[in-house]
Order: C-alpha cells, then structure tokens, then sequence
C-alpha cells in the first residue's frame, strides 16, 4: 500500500494540498447520503503501555501492516521500527540510530513494495530494505539537487509506489507557504537516479496551515501546525494504481447547498470522475473556538515558545486562527488497499466521529462511528489501524474489526 499522507513534514507543518483540477468528465452528483448504511466498528487489539519499557510507545504517525498481518510502527524519537505480531505481542524492532547498514538518522515513511518492507531515511534519501521478519535486505539512495533557496526546488523523494516507482515533490518549508512565497506543490514521479519523468497535476496549499508568530518581529521564528477547521483539499495515491484521489472541502458561505467533491485523477491528468456529496453543515461554536485558542496559548507558553506568556500566546495565536462560519464537509480521508475512501465527517456529539465510506468510484457504500481522537493510519477492509492517545497523552495503537 502507498498513500499519500496529508503532509511533508519539513518543520512542524502539517500540509494538506489542492489540485487544480481540470477533465473531460462533469462534474456528478455522489447521490444521497442518509440512505447509506450503518456499519460497526469492534476494538480487537489496543497496544501501549504506560510503564512496561516493551510496550510504551513513543510519538508515532507512521506505521504499515504486512500481509500476515504483523503490524511496525515508525518512531521517529528512537529512529526504530517496532513490530508486533497480529495479536499486538512485540516480535522486535528494526534499525536504531545511525548510519549504517540498516540504521536510520531521520525516519520518514514506510511502505511494501511486493513482500519487501522498505524504510525511507529522510535526511540521506536512502531507502532501507527489510524482509517481513525484519531482516535487512539492502539499500538504495537517491540522489538530489539542493537548489537554491529563492530559485527553483527540485524534488526530493517522499516514498515508493506498490510498483517500486520513487515519488516526490519539492521541499515545502513551512515559514515560505505562511507567508505567500509558496503557493503550490507539485508531486514528480522519479527514477531511483534521481531524474523526474513524470509531473503530476499542480498543487495549491490551501487554508489548512496556522502559523504563530511574534507580530512584531516574524524574524524570530514560528511555530507552524494544522488549522483546527482547516477546509483546504485533502489528496492521496490511490493504492495500486497510477492515479490521485482529491477531495475538496471548502467551508460552506451558508447552510444551503452545501457539499464537498470527490475527484479521482490519473497520473496523466485525465479525469475519471468527479462527484459531489452534499451535507448538512454545522456552525463553528464560539465556545470551542475560545477553548481552542485557550488550549493552544497555554501549550506555548509550556513549550516556552519565545518566551510568551498564556494570555499573549492566545493573542497571537487568534491573529492567524481560520474561523470559518460553518465545518468543512470532511476532516480527514484516508485511502484503504481496496481503493474505498474513507472520510471523517465531524463528532456526533457522543464521543464518536462520523466516518463515510466511499467505493472506488467515489459512491457512498457505508458509514462508521469511531472514536474521537483516532488518527487513522492504514485500512485494509475489514481491518482499520489507528493511533490514539490517553489522557496522559501516552501513544496507542488500535486496530478495529469493521462489518
């Protein structure tokens, strides 16, 4: 499986892009969604631990499940890989800190290409390979260019394709698409040499980024995450195909007519559909949105980020914060291994996020509830992996059985 996740990463930003999306086909209507039925989600497995040193996890929002089931987590803090067998037993890790065979400096993603688990290291661009039991098979790097800072930025490799194809597309630092200097990306397809054969459709950074600074002097740094209610398109690598899924998800101006877009592109650009589901949209509370503001003053002024205090962090974190008037259709979308898109359409209110299942063509098949927090990592129907965090914020990880 390969997904596009949405961001690159680079510092502390979370980018999810849009596409320019031009096609031979109209646009259609996904048809209606409250005769969709209800599916359920079971919890089979939960993996962490607060005190046992084999099962604490550490950050992670990276992970893979092979064939047999096992399933490795990426950990960026320890620069390892973890596996655990399909009843959640650790079986051991892979890799470790370092440069050599084997080891990592900067774990960035992970992925299959046929039965090899590879690894990719993104401060060398090199591409670890490993056997599903962890063996260390070999390795390759990719040669970049560095360019120039204000010139153009060649691509750097972002990970494999199921065919073994290196995918890519520019650096995309967080400071220059805050302040305008970066108003699109681009995904290349490259050979393992370096050389690009293939650009895919633009890509513009839409409303999705919030960057805090000082605003008496931006010069001293920010901090850059994901906009609460950020309504720029979501994209993905459809599994096993040469092809894009994108969603568009502006916020509605009114409660009427509201609706998000499902569009699947191929690598050459031609449009193979293009569907539109309407919803119901719901207001942006005031009350969250000071709890959010609150939330994210007081995280500065812990962190000690510039030295702000809790009631001038919320101030200059309100100076950039996107408050739109109604939610965006969908909050996240995840592509599972049989090509069905699954999106996260808000909480219901009772612990839950509401979640809309679409088949490869972009139709409505089924929805979910599950619980609030998830960050869905890897779907292989009926199975869905996720992390989560407890109140300590001490890392899980989850896997639920759908029906």
């Amino acid at each position: 499986m390969t997904t596009r996740r949405p961001g690159r990463f680079r510092t502390w930003l979370w980018i999810s892009s849009a596409v320019v999306v031009g096609g031979c086909l109209p646009v259609e209507s996904g048809g209606p969604l409250d005769a969709v039925p209800m599916w359920t989600a079971e919890l089979q497995v939960r993996i962490g631990s607060v005190d046992d040193p084999d099962y604490s996890l550490t950050w992670f929002r990276r992970m893979e499940v092979g064939p047999d089931g096992r399933m490795y987590t990426l950990h960026p803090m320890e620069q390892v890989v973890r596996i655990f067998d399909p009843d959640g037993s650790l079986e051991g890790l892979i890799g470790g800190r370092g440069g050599g065979p084997g080891e990592f400096e900067n774990v960035f993603d992970i992925g299959w290409v046929a039965d090899t688990l590879w690894v990719l290291d993104g401060r060398s661009y090199r591409f670890n390979q490993f056997s599903a039991s962890g063996e260390f098979i070999g390795s390759f790097s990719v040669p970049i260019e560095l360019g120039e800072r204000d010139g153009p930025r060649p691509a750097r490799p972002d990970g494999l394709l199921a065919d073994g194809t290196v995918y890519g597309s520019p650096p995309a630092f967080s400071s220059d698409v805050a302040d305008g200097t970066l108003t699109h990306d681009r995904p290349m397809l490259m050979t393992r040499e370096g050389i690009v054969t293939d650009t895919l459709p633009s890509i513009a950074f839409g409303r999705n980024q919030w960057a805090i600074s000082d605003p008496d002097d931006p010069r001293r740094g920010g901090m850059y995450t994901r906009q609460p209610f950020a309504d720029g398109p979501l994209w993905a690598y459809v599994p096993n195909e040469r092809a894009l899924v994108v969603l568009d998800r502006e916020s509605p101006a009114g409660a009427e007519h509201a609706a998000f877009r499902v569009t699947k592109l191929t690598f050459s650009g031609d449009t193979v559909y293009s569907r539109t589901h309407p919803f119901v949209p719901i207001r942006v509370a005031p009350q969250e949105v000071d709890s959010l503001l609150n939330d994210m003053g007081s995280m500065l002024e812990e962190r000690g980020f510039l030295g702000v205090t809790e009631g001038r962090g919320r101030q200059w974190a309100e100076l950039t914060f996107y408050r739109p008037t109604f939610r965006p259709g969908v909050a996240q979308m995840v592509l599972a291994r049989d090509g069905s898109i699954w999106l996260s359409t808000g909480p219901d209110g009772l612990g839950h996020d509401d979640w809309l299942v679409l088949d490869s063509d972009g139709r409505p098949i089924g929805r979910v509830k599950l619980p609030v927090g998830l960050d869905v990592l890897v779907i292989d129907p009926p199975h869905l992996w996720a992390s989560e965090t407890d109140e300590l914020d001490v890392p899980y990880l989850v896997r639920f059985r759908i029906e």
